[in-house]
């Protein structure tokens, strides 16, 4: 039965490592609410925690271990999950086994090869490849989504300049939380639909952020 559903696939069968709704080890993941929440001081402890816990057991392998997203900015309404970017040399099968062996003692789920949303800019979808492994274990009293990018690839520098930028910049953060609150209220239980709004919304701010930091290099 498997076997003829498959024949009639409209697509090759690699598509199916390559799409969130498809995915295996992504379908078995439970998909939280969005709900976002009041800034919580308790997230950088978070983070330290989870940055000193990898660090051990990534050894040389985690070239850096950043706190990235929402929750690493100050006064940022988020939702209750740390973001994490590890850097890593490359991004490829081989890292990602290595990953998985050396996190095996935290009891995660797999973590997988994964892409990040593509700017309207981009073409280059190699600049946008990472692993992605989800950080719930018995160990943290907290959750983490763990993104691993390869150092010095598009979407590792946009993950700091984004945080960096709305660092700096408080009526831009202001104004992405009120979005991602009011958004929330529409897709709490469709994560595809928030994503999908919510990324064109964030180039949009790369836009500045991008002019902020060559005035930043001129200086």
């Amino acid at each position: 039965m498997i076997t003829i559903v498959l024949t009639w696939l409209p697509f090759p069968l690699d598509f199916l490592s390559k799409h969130y709704w498809l995915n295996p080890l992504r379908m078995k993941m439970k998909r939280d609410p969005i709900d976002i929440i009041p800034y919580q001081e308790i997230w950088l402890k978070q983070f330290e925690q989870a940055k000193k816990d990898l660090s051990f057991a990534l050894g040389t392998l985690a070239v850096c271990i950043e706190h990235i997203g929402s929750t690493a900015i100050q006064n940022m309404p988020s939702k209750d999950r740390i973001d994490i970017q590890i850097g890593v040399k490359e991004v490829s099968d081989e890292v990602c086994e290595v990953i998985n062996a050396a996190l095996q003692d935290f009891g995660f789920s797999s973590a997988y090869l994964s892409e990040d949303h593509l700017p309207p800019s981009e073409s280059d979808e190699n600049e946008w490849k990472k692993i992605y492994l989800q950080g719930v274990t018995h160990r943290w009293r907290f959750k983490a989504n763990i993104h691993i990018r390869r150092v010095g690839a598009k979407n590792y520098k946009y993950a700091l300049l984004f945080r960096d930028f709305l660092r700096n910049h408080p009526e831009s953060a202001t104004a992405y939380a009120r979005l991602k609150q009011s958004l929330s209220k529409h897709t709490r239980f469709d994560r595809d639909a928030y994503c999908e709004i919510k990324d064109p919304v964030c180039d949009l701010i790369m836009i500045n952020a991008r002019i902020w930091e060559k005035s930043q290099s001129q200086a």
